[in-house]
């Protein structure tokens, strides 16, 4: 099973932090992404130098619709 996360959801997790929903699934490996959640979120977090977040990111598997 694998959980595709909304980019609204990505950004309550870093605004506002934990998110225990998110953390479960992040805990249990099932967390996927896309290049459209990518690219809604990572200008962001490269204008405010979040490195390691991008990495992990970008190391979560990307699925193609």
């Amino acid at each position: 099973m694998s959980v595709l996360v909304d980019s609204s959801f990505w950004i309550d997790f870093f605004r506002y932090g934990k998110n225990e929903q998110l953390s479960i699934l992040l805990s249990e490996d099932i967390v996927v992404t896309n290049q459209i959640i990518l690219s809604e979120l990572l200008p962001s977090l490269q204008t405010k130098r979040k490195h390691e977040i991008i990495e992990s990111l970008e190391n979560l598997q990307i699925i193609y619709l």
